[in-house]
């Protein structure tokens, strides 16, 4: 665990939902295998152990071509909350944070998740969080993570695409617990906070991850300074952090 609290200051936050905000692997565990059960040649735990992250819909292409339907499986997924919702509870200081988020005199988060908009906004409905303006899904993308589309959709709808010739003039971080997405995120010229709800601390930091925390309950929004555009983030506590976290 940290020894001093970590300050960072950055442009805009961008966000996955499922593992970063909600804790939704056992909703979605439910629902492959009821998926599964009238498909012998779909093996529903293989998906569950390596698909995290990825659209349901290139799952479905994947190990099921017959049902790749983009209709039929956001019309799936917009179930999955209704049916096995119970096994979803929120990844501790998320509401908290993303209220502070909300708060802020400008809008500084977006969210780019692997969800369909009809999953990912009941997630944020079961939660009672605002959802920002910028609420990228997985309709919203030709590729999804991890691809960095998802990611640059957002930094880009903020107003903070990334600047080549000066890195520290755009300043975007994801907040991420899943390969597919650390990938995406790092394409799209973002620092990675890894959340260690899915995968342990180590495994994120193989996967390059610049910092990662346990929850959100030890992460506040401090400030927002006008003067740089930039919100403020204190970690009071994390699992890790690279040596270089604060330069850009």
């Amino acid at each position: 665990m940290s020894a001093a609290p970590i300050s960072l200051r950055v442009n805009a936050a961008l966000f996955d939902v499922d593992g970063t905000l909600i804790i939704s692997q056992g909703a979605i565990a439910e629902f492959w295998r009821d998926f599964g059960k009238d498909k012998p040649y779909f093996d529903s735990q293989h998906v569950i152990d390596i698909s995290h992250g990825w659209r349901t819909y290139d799952v479905i292409k994947k190990f099921a071509p017959d049902y790749a339907n983009e209709e039929y499986v956001t019309k799936l997924e917009g179930e999955i909350p209704d049916k096995f919702g119970k096994h979803a509870i929120e990844v501790p200081g998320a509401i908290k944070l993303c209220a502070a988020l909300n708060a802020l005199p400008k809008e500084k988060w977006a969210v780019a998740t692997s969800g369909t908009f009809e999953m990912a906004h009941k997630w944020f409905d079961i939660l009672g969080i605002k959802r920002p303006s910028n609420f990228i899904t997985a309709n919203d993308v030709k590729n999804g993570k991890p691809h960095p589309e998802p990611y640059l959709k957002g930094r880009n709808g903020l107003g903070y695409p990334i600047n080549e010739a000066n890195p520290a003039a755009s300043k975007v971080i994801v907040f991420e617990d899943a390969p597919a997405g650390i990938l995406a995120g790092k394409a799209a010229g973002c620092k990675i906070v890894g959340i260690a709800t899915t995968f342990d601390k180590e495994f994120l930091i193989e996967k390059g991850c610049d910092i990662v925390i346990k929850d959100h309950t030890k992460l506040r929004v401090a400030a927002y300074h006008p003067e740089t555009d930039e919100v403020e983030f204190v970690f009071d506590e994390y699992l890790y952090a690279k040596d270089d976290l604060l330069e850009w």
